[in-house]
């Protein structure tokens, strides 16, 4: 630490200083001035006033002393002894002046160098004054400059909170008349949206309408092409019988004509048996015989030709019997088609007419294919709102169940809670038990105190009170009876508290809320408290997202409708996620300050009950028992230090048991995910991890690179059957043998 002395306070220093320089000097020549006095001696006579003067301050010489003593003289009558006595005093008066002298001197250099040394300190202060006010300026100067820069700061302050209030204030009317514009187009789309909803419900209705007559249009159309096909079919059967009596008639001439050319043959026979006699005659005549043969094959000829004409003119007739029919039956369906004829062309205007009255052409030029890209466009936009309400409807669902869980978890922890306060109470309760019992335990000790004193004092021989041995023995039996019957009332409270703690369960002592727990129970709730964020989250994009759905849908019927477009703007600017920010901020700020609060009661009310404790104890005023406990305290600090590592012992004696017998290790990684290394492994890389549900019920298996090698066990042991043992069991099994088959190798 420097220390800084001002120039004024140096210079009173110095002031002080010569001031008790000069008062110690005069007091030094007072005090020598009055030992010469107090040395000289009176002298009887009227001349004797002169001796009463004093040396002249500190300027005695001895021209001075022996001119006085020598006037002195002259005026004294003077005798041997006065003069041998005034000799003496002259001697000794001279030797004093020498000591004195000498004495002055000393005095003398001893001021000197005090005066070069406290000149040296002066200076010395001097240059430390200098150097402490030239600090002391650029200290001064500093501050100036911190305090200009602080006073600055400060208006910046100013000016930034002023700036950030209007800003906010800004803000706050913009998102105010912003939500208002937005519930005023949410409005505005919603009546949009239930117009559209009306127009394509009607739209739906006539197109269903249009549908159900083109339904019956077909089903007249499959009508009447199914009467024609068995018209058809009844035509071609009525061929293929009439072919096939042809065929048989043909047959059956045939028939008859072979019959024919054998009864001829028969009768030529006879007749050539007839004719054989008569034709030898005419062997002669061969070559009329051969011109008479090809006459006849010529006849023949002509008659094969003729009857393939007729067999031709045959078929014409029936080709055009059939078309005579056909031409008959359509003849018959003539008016009936003519009238639908006329129904499908009122029809077709009146299709026409609502293209015409629909289309986005404005009336223009309509054909069928514009109409069913219109009907197209229409149905895909249904489509996809129904998708989208679908989506909107399951992440709804989604966000309920979501919700619901939650609200059950909470239900959960508020059990929990209600649970642990229970357990609270009950601690409590055999706290303040156990309190009565040490205060029980207390009484106890001072009766057997008193008792011991008693039992002392009944040993001890008084020999005054031998006298009194009969008055002292009633006194002490009655104390004895005193302290036997407040004996016994303790050990009766002591029963009955034995009594009353053995109706009490002894294994709530376990449910207390440990730091363990508390810190489980923090982080279950910062998580759902996260999962309550990310939901909230979910919701807000979703909500935008059906916002841009609206507002696309809108805008697409402007389109359509031409309509004045819409004027949009940025939802999500810098300065919205900037306050959205401070918010957060300004939110996580006031949470934190809550907790802190709420921490804060808990530590006053944990002080007022160490304080209230303390107050008891002090109250009681016995320090031994505190010490006792303290004793006590320790001593069972150390039993749980013990038992505590010799469960940690066991536990890992346990686990290596566990190790050995199952041939498994399994280690916590973090949370509720455990590595399961295999004893027969390959390498420190072959392990499994598996995940606890947050029911603790179910073990989740998690992706790994062994994992994924174990493809084939993973799909029979656990898809199929979904046992775990069994799948461990095996692939022990089969890394054993994998093992053993390396070592006969």
């Amino acid at each position: 630490m420097e220390t800084t002395i001002g120039e004024e306070g140096i210079d009173e220093t110095l002031v002080t200083f010569g001031n008790l320089a000069s008062i110690g000097r005069l007091s030094y020549e007072n005090s020598a001035s009055f030992e010469i006095n107090r040395k000289k001696r009176k002298v009887s006579g009227a001349g004797y006033g002169g001796a009463n003067d004093t040396v002249s301050d500190g300027n005695v010489s001895s021209q001075s002393f022996s001119s006085a003593t020598g006037s002195q003289t002259a005026q004294i009558a003077q005798s041997p002894w006065e003069s041998r006595r005034i000799k003496a005093d002259l001697i000794e008066a001279r030797t004093r002046i020498s000591v004195l002298k000498k004495e002055i001197e000393h005095q003398n250099t001893e001021m000197a160098t005090t005066q070069l040394r406290n000149q040296h300190k002066i200076t010395s202060l001097e240059q430390e004054l200098s150097h402490a006010t030239a600090k002391v300026a650029d200290l001064e100067k500093h501050l100036a400059v911190v305090r200009k820069r602080e006073h600055k700061a400060k208006e910046d302050l100013v000016k930034t909170r002023n700036q950030y209030n209007l800003v906010k204030q800004t803000a706050d009317d913009q998102q105010f008349e912003l939500r208002q514009a937005l519930r005023s187009m949410e409005e505005k789309s919603m009546s949009d949206i239930s117009e559209l909803n009306s127009e394509i419900r009607d739209l739906n209705t006539q197109v269903k309408d249009l549908e159900e007559q083109l339904t019956l249009v077909q089903e007249e159309l499959d009508t009447t092409r199914e009467i024609n096909d068995t018209l058809q079919s009844k035509a071609d059967a009525y061929d293929e019988t009439k072919q096939q009596l042809d065929e048989t008639v043909g047959r059956l001439a045939e028939v008859e004509s072979r019959v024919k050319t054998l009864e001829y043959e028969a009768r030529e026979y006879d007749d050539w048996k007839n004719l054989s006699k008569a034709t030898t005659g005419r062997l002669a005549n061969v070559a009329k015989v051969e011109r008479e043969n090809q006459r006849l094959k010529e006849e023949l000829k002509s008659i094969q030709d003729l009857i393939d004409g007729k067999m031709l003119l045959e078929e014409q007739v029936k080709n055009m019997k059939s078309r005579l029919e056909y031409y008959e039956q359509k003849e018959v369906q003539t008016p009936v088609l003519e009238v639908r004829l006329k129904e499908l062309e009122q029809e077709l205007s009146d299709w026409q007419q609502l293209g015409r009255d629909y289309s986005p052409q404005g009336g223009g030029s309509f054909n069928p294919k514009a109409m069913r890209k219109l009907i197209v466009e229409i149905l895909q936009k249904d489509e996809v709102l129904t998708s989208e309400q679908s989506s909107v409807l399951k992440e709804k669902d989604q966000i309920q169940g979501k919700i619901q869980e939650l609200q059950a978890q909470n239900e959960i922890l508020e059990k929990n809670l209600a649970e642990h306060k229970r357990s609270l109470k009950y601690h409590q309760s055999v706290m303040h038990r156990v309190q009565k019992k040490l205060q029980l335990v207390i009484g106890e000790r001072d009766f057997l105190k008193q008792l011991l004193e008693n039992y002392e004092k009944d040993l001890t021989i008084n020999q005054s009170v031998v006298a009194n041995q009969d008055g002292q023995m009633r006194t002490r039996m009655e104390m004895l009876e005193k302290t036997v019957t407040g004996y016994q009332d303790l050990c009766q409270k002591l029963e009955a508290e034995i009594q009353s703690s053995k109706g009490l369960p002894d294994l709530a002592l376990g449910s207390a809320l440990t730091s363990e727990q508390y810190e489980k129970l923090r982080r279950e709730i910062d998580d759902l408290r996260m999962h309550n964020d990310r939901l909230q989250r979910r919701k807000d994009e979703l909500e935008l997202e059906l916002h841009n759905l609206t507002l696309r849908s809108a805008v697409a019927s402007r389109q359509q409708t031409d309509l004045p477009p819409l004027f949009l703007g940025l939802k999500e600017t810098p300065a919205t996620d900037a306050f959205a920010e401070n918010d957060a901020n300004f939110a996580k700020l006031e949470a934190e300050i809550e907790r802190l609060r709420a921490r804060i009661r808990k530590l006053e009310e944990h002080n007022g009950e160490l304080s209230e404790c303390l107050s008891n104890t002090t109250n009681a005023g016995n320090v031994t028992v505190n010490v006792q406990e303290m004793k006590t305290l320790r001593t069972q600090l150390q039993t749980m230090e013990t038992k505590y590592q010799s469960s940690k012992e066991v536990a890992q004696e346990f686990r290596e048991v566990c190790y050995m017998l199952f041939g498994y290790r399994v280690d916590r990684v973090n949370g509720k995910n455990y590595r399961v290394s295999s004893q027969y492994a390959e390498s420190p890389g072959d392990y499994l991890n598996f995940q606890l549900n947050e029911d603790c019920s179910m073990l989740i298996m998690l992706e790994t690179e062994y994992g994924a090698s174990l493809h084939e066990m993973v799909k029979t042991h656990l898809q199929l059957h979904g046992s775990l043992p069994a799948f461990l069991s095996s692939l022990t099994l089969e890394l054993f043998n994998r093992t053993t088959v390396m070592v006969q190798h």
